[in-house]
């Protein structure tokens, strides 16, 4: 039994649930694919960090957020901080995937600092997103 087998046996077991933050409609749309394609997930679909904490507020629970960093209203830095301070209630152990297209203007520091639990850059292929996701969900 390959890696890869063992992996979506273990996530077939239970249907998990992801909220993705994308302000780019087609990329929102290809994260949703990738996670689709690697076992039953719930994915709840946003333009912004105002609508995942909105989203997390209701006490479901959420076993993976996928943020984008430049996105118009609540930038994914700043939901993610808000998400380890715990606001509204919120899980602060949530994984928190951040995706961005910024070079050096993104820090080592404001990552750590936002609480982040990977940092994935654009572009990315598919099967780079769904190795990152591999990590961080047990």
């Amino acid at each position: 039994m390959s890696r890869m087998d063992r992996w979506e046996g273990s996530m077939a077991e239970r249907t998990r649930r992801a909220i993705i933050a994308e302000d780019n409609s087609i990329l929102r749309e290809l994260i949703a694919k990738a996670l689709e394609w690697s076992g039953p997930w719930e994915i709840v679909k946003t333009i912004d960090g105002a609508e995942v904490l909105s989203a997390l507020a209701s006490g479901r629970k959420t076993d993976l957020v996928i943020l984008d960093w430049k996105m118009e209203g609540l930038d994914g830095l700043e939901c993610a901080r808000r998400i380890r301070q715990g606001e509204k209630g919120i899980d602060r152990t949530i994984p928190l995937v951040l995706v961005t297209s910024a070079g050096e203007e993104l820090t080592e520091d404001m990552i750590r600092e936002a609480g982040v639990t990977l940092l994935l850059r654009k572009p990315f292929t598919l099967i780079k997103l769904q190795s990152a996701i591999r990590q961080i969900i047990p």
